[in-house]
């Protein structure tokens, strides 16, 4: 049985690779997608290929060339004027969910029939990493985890310290950060599955959305903002899992911990750490946040000898064994949002 192809077609790389990695998500392999920047460049392909399906945007089309393409003709609409003979038109500026729908539903016969529902039925699973005891590697551990899950599954890192020090950490500047985030999902939340994969800084298997340069322009966001946020960057992308690198300086900490499905607390076995650890817990009980303390773990970590600088290798690191084991006992066998105590 020959390869079925699907062929997305738009100038600007970034939605021509997001667009393609989405389908590939849905379809499990059923085709093989192939992506191009140029109508030209899709066209030499179509020539010497088979190509069921063309999806391509507005502005890369090309009506002379479209026309000798013996394919199922998919634009990308850009302008609501926009007309085309032989082509089924779909919006191309609305959410990823909708717009990757459509074309499913304009596929040919023998995609799997499962992909729809996936889109709608697939839930990520928020894990919150926070500990009141500070250098207890915290982040390193979250990185880690990013890292490992990363391998299988779709996986997004959002930090909150303070001043995280990542642009030097990462030697890299950020374009775009989390207040970039804020200011598309208050102005333009329809577009956010557009705007998210140009924020987010690929580090090995993880994505990662930049922290702000500052929790001062972040601190005006209460906590129940910040859930509906986080809300509808998942209906938006179609990430597996969202990881949380919590500190005490964001607003409503709370409201988020109760968002997570699981939080893993970090702690240290000497007498400070253990009176704030104390204080912290009583202090949740007495003020009815029992439910966060149901769902959280703690873990003493023992020391390491060889924790890497570079975020990029906590994959292949002395605490990645630990960490793998936290995956395998503790996240494989979480249920559902409802089910937060571990047996």
């Amino acid at each position: 049985m020959n390869e079925r192809t699907i062929a997305v077609c738009d100038l600007d790389p970034y939605y021509a690779m997001n667009l393609s990695g989405a389908l590939d998500e849905v379809l499990y392999g059923n085709f093989k997608i192939s992506t191009f920047t140029s109508s030209s460049a899709l066209c030499e392909y179509a020539a010497a290929h088979e190509v069921d399906t063309a999806i391509i945007s507005e502005s890369a089309y090309d009506s002379d060339l479209m026309q000798a393409l013996p394919v199922t003709l998919i634009l990308l609409r850009e302008n609501p004027d926009f007309v085309a003979e032989h082509a089924v038109l779909i919006d191309r500026f609305q959410s990823r969910e909708v717009l990757i729908n459509s074309v499913l539903k304009i596929l040919p016969e023998g995609m799997n029939s499962s992909s729809q529902s996936r889109l709608r039925s697939c839930k990520w699973k928020t894990i919150g990493i926070y500990s009141p005891i500070r250098r207890c590697l915290q982040t390193t551990f979250a990185l880690s985890m990013g890292q490992l899950l990363g391998a299988d599954h779709r996986v997004l890192y959002m930090n909150f310290e303070n001043y995280s020090g990542f642009s030097g950490w990462f030697n890299t500047e950020f374009g775009n950060d989390v207040t970039d985030l804020l200011y598309y999902f208050d102005c333009e939340k329809d577009k956010l599955s557009l705007r998210i994969p140009l924020m987010v800084h690929r580090v090995g298997n993880l994505d990662i959305l930049p922290p702000a340069q500052s929790y001062y322009d972040t601190y005006d966001r209460t906590g129940n903002r910040w859930v509906e946020v986080l809300k509808e960057i998942e209906k938006a992308t179609d990430y597996e899992y969202l990881i949380l690198d919590l500190t005490d300086s964001m607003n409503g900490l709370l409201e988020v911990m109760e968002y997570c499905d699981r939080i893993y607390t970090l702690v240290r076995d000497d007498l400070i750490s253990r009176s704030k650890l104390e204080q912290y817990e009583n202090w949740m009980v007495e003020h009815s946040r029992a439910d966060i303390m149901g769902k959280t773990l703690k873990f003493n970590l023992p020391e390491f000898t060889d924790v890497p600088i570079r975020p990029d290798m906590f994959a292949r690191s002395e605490l990645a064994g630990y960490v793998k084991a936290v995956i395998s006992d503790d996240l494989g066998k979480m249920g559902d949002r409802d089910s937060h105590v571990r047996d």
